[in-house]
């Protein structure tokens, strides 16, 4: 019987045959994990290094565009928040024993200042499951009141993202559904009016009171806890209204109205992601042909545009968007359109030279991966195996490269758990970096 192997970001379901390895074109249980991620660091986490440096402070910049003056003395009972209930009992039953570390429980008499400091730390070295509990245990503790909105608000976005980074998806979906309708009017408020504005005459819209990233977040989630993809559709465009609303605006100053082109823009992605995982290819390659003819690409977007034609299996387009690339640009997608292609053979020699560039040295660990990806697909299967091994020693210790060697070890040894285990004892040996979930479960070693 074949192992397992998973390719998740497939390129197309009727493309080629369903495959086990994780290459550059998986998608993990949450497409999206990998820019919650980048949020998380972006938004809660501005300090690293000592332990005097993280003070909380980060958790009241979730936003920058939040209403500050809209905030500042509001009333709104946020209690239904912080009900015991409404959040899961964790635990470490499905993490390696050489992975688990203890949870952190405030003291009765401890600060909040202290807490939160703590968090930040977690957060800094990738406990994500860890600093999940703790944000549970801060909410629901008496250390945070009914009417702190940002910090409430903060904290329950935390928790959600920890939750979906350490593979506990399903959690963060029910959490989420303590939000209920996050379009009701409860969430949002008037802005104080100025007569004296010249353009008073101008139409003023209600602001909303949550964080962007938490709004956007909890569309996801709500989605998949309601069991409706469609509820995440419109929950998108109901928001992306409201950026175009924002974008129109003539009082808006033009860094504010930049960040509000970046968020409609993302949101458009994010349709197409979620109209593949509805299945609806058509309605995705649709809806990114309008996206590519109406919006002002920049360089990430194109890139996520060319990785989500791979997963539609427009492979003809997504080489006609790599054209507009740099050099560098284009080098790095030839291979991935040879993947694509089911030329692995080419890929291989594709992925070889581009680790032969001294300034590509940051994607390293990726190209690397990729190239072992490929080697596997060729039949070289001890030479698939070194170079994984070789990232794990260098070291790293993603996702994808855990879960593939994994599968290394069961295709070419007989004693492939005390391989796996011995895996897992290097991965706990290797030092801090903050760029990985420490948290790993047992489904990334295959188990």
């Amino acid at each position: 019987m074949e192992p397992a192997i998973k390719h998740g970001r497939n390129i197309s379901k009727s493309s080629r045959p369903r495959s086990s390895t994780k290459g550059p074109l998986d998608q993990p249980e949450d497409p999206l994990e990998a820019e919650v991620s980048s949020v998380v660091r972006t938004s809660m986490i501005q300090c690293t290094g000592d332990h005097e440096m993280y003070t909380g402070a980060s958790f009241s910049s979730l936003d920058p565009l939040a209403p500050e003056e809209l905030l500042s003395g509001l009333e709104k009972d946020l209690s239904f928040l912080l009900r015991y209930d409404n959040y899961h009992s964790l635990s470490q039953v499905d993490i390696p024993h050489a992975l688990r570390a203890e949870f952190f429980s405030p003291k009765s008499d401890e600060a909040l200042a202290s807490s939160l400091g703590t968090l930040e730390r977690l957060l800094a070295e990738g406990h994500f499951l860890l600093a999940a509990y703790l944000c549970g245990a801060v909410l629901t503790s008496p250390m945070v009141s009914h009417n702190e909105i940002k910090l409430i608000f903060a904290l329950f976005y935390t928790r959600l993202a920890c939750l979906e980074l350490s593979g506990n998806t399903i959690i963060a979906a029910q959490e989420s559904k303590a939000l209920e309708d996050l379009s009701s009017t409860f969430y949002y408020v008037d802005p104080k009016h100025k007569a004296t504005e010249a353009n008073d005459h101008q139409p003023v819209y209600p602001r909303h009171i949550a964080p962007w990233p938490l709004r956007v977040l909890a569309i996801r989630l709500q989605s998949i806890g309601f069991g409706d993809s469609r509820r995440g559709i419109g929950g998108l465009y109901e928001i992306g209204l409201e950026a175009r609303r924002e974008i129109m605006r003539p009082d808006l100053d033009p860094a504010e109205r930049e960040i509000w082109r970046q968020r409609l823009s993302d949101l458009g992605i994010r349709t197409v992601n979620l109209l593949i995982e509805m299945g609806d290819l058509k309605a995705a390659r649709r809806s990114l042909e309008s996206l590519r003819q109406t919006e002002p690409a920049n360089e990430v977007t194109r890139l996520r545009s060319v990785l989500l034609l791979l997963s539609i299996g427009n492979i003809d387009t997504a080489r006609q968007l790599c054209v507009d690339f740099d050099a560098a640009g284009d080098a790095l997608f030839k291979p991935l359109l040879s993947m694509a292609e089911g030329r692995y053979d080419a890929a291989v020699l594709e992925w070889r030279a581009l680790l032969d560039i001294k300034d590509r040295k940051s994607d390293d660990a990726i190209i690397s991966q990729n190239l072992a990806v490929c080697l596997l697909y060729t039949g070289q299967l001890s030479d698939a195996r070194q170079v994984l091994e070789s990232l794990v020693q260098t070291p790293h210790s993603f996702s994808s490269l855990v879960f593939n060697l994994a599968t290394v070890y069961e295709l070419c040894s007989d004693k492939s758990v005390q391989l796996k285990h011995g895996l897992v004892e290097a991965i706990a040996n290797q030092p801090v970096t903050g760029y990985t979930n420490l948290d790993r479960l047992n489904a990334e070693f295959k188990l």
